[in-house]
This record gives structure tokens, C-alpha cells and sequence, in this order.
């Protein structure tokens, strides 16, 4: 067994963890507190058994590398799109219920399992400052 140390992926705090891992199977068996600034060798619940699905092959997917979009509505096939496309029609649908709707039909939801606290920020920021509403949400509760 290998241990390698990480940083905890859910609220932010920056919490060190040594995953246990399975040299064999490269599969995490279990996880530690390591003695970091914040942590100071402990742990919550969610850095003690929260790392569970990093070995879950029905929760991990292969990652996508390019947008993509159903250009022929609900039910039709994804295909892949360059990024100023994608950027237009996110854009264009989010104007078009915006200006429907009003900015509170529109929510903004980030998570812990995501790209971090950075991309979280950024996320209600834009809801609040370019699409006018303060339906913001976080999964930190997981």
C-alpha cells in the first residue's frame, strides 16, 4: 500500500489527506487526516469517507474534451461543437429566458466535486453581476 497526499476536494478549507492506496489495484482503500495548515491532522466526515467515488466507474465518466450541443432539440444526439459556438447558443438561450422569464428563473449551482472554489466564485459572480439574480446555490452540504 502507498500513501499519497492530497488536498480534499469539497469545501474549500484545503483540508491535507493521505489516501491509502492499493498499489496492485491503484485503488483508494481508505484515508487519513495528514498535518496540514488548516486541518491539523483531522478530518470531517466528508474527507474521512467522502472519497468513495473516485473508484465508482458509473459515477466517473470519460472526460469531455470538446462542447457539445443538441442542435436538434430535446431527444437528438449530442455533437460535438467548437467553443465560440458553444459560447453563442449558452449566451443566446440564457438572454432569450432571461428576457422571457425575468433574471430569478435562471439559477447558478456550483459543487464540491467540481473545479474548485476559483470556478465557484466565478460562477456566482456571474449570476449575480451579468445575469441580475441572486439564485445561487452550493453542494457543500454533501
Amino acid at each position: 500500500m502507498k500513501q499519497v497526499q492530497t488536498t480534499c476536494v469539497y469545501c474549500g478549507a484545503g483540508c491535507q489527506i493521505l489516501m491509502n492506496v492499493d498499489e496492485e489495484t491503484n485503488k483508494i482503500i481508505d484515508a487519513e487526516p495528514a498535518d496540514g495548515r488548516t486541518n491539523q491532522g483531522r478530518l470531517c466526515l466528508k474527507g474521512h469517507y467522502g472519497w468513495d467515488f473516485l473508484n465508482d466507474p458509473q459515477i466517473l465518466t470519460k472526460r469531455l474534451r470538446k462542447p457539445m450541443i443538441r442542435k436538434g432539440g430535446k431527444g437528438s444526439p449530442l455533437e460535438e461543437v467548437e467553443w465560440d459556438e458553444a459560447i453563442a447558443f449558452t449566451a443566446r438561450r440564457l438572454t432569450e429566458i432571461k428576457d422571457t422569464y425575468g433574471p430569478d428563473s435562471i439559477l447558478g449551482t456550483g459543487s464540491a466535486r467540481g473545479a474548485g472554489n476559483e470556478a465557484n466564485y466565478i460562477m456566482q459572480k456571474f449570476m449575480r453581476a451579468c445575469v441580475g439574480t441572486n439564485n445561487v446555490d452550493h453542494c457543500a452540504r454533501i
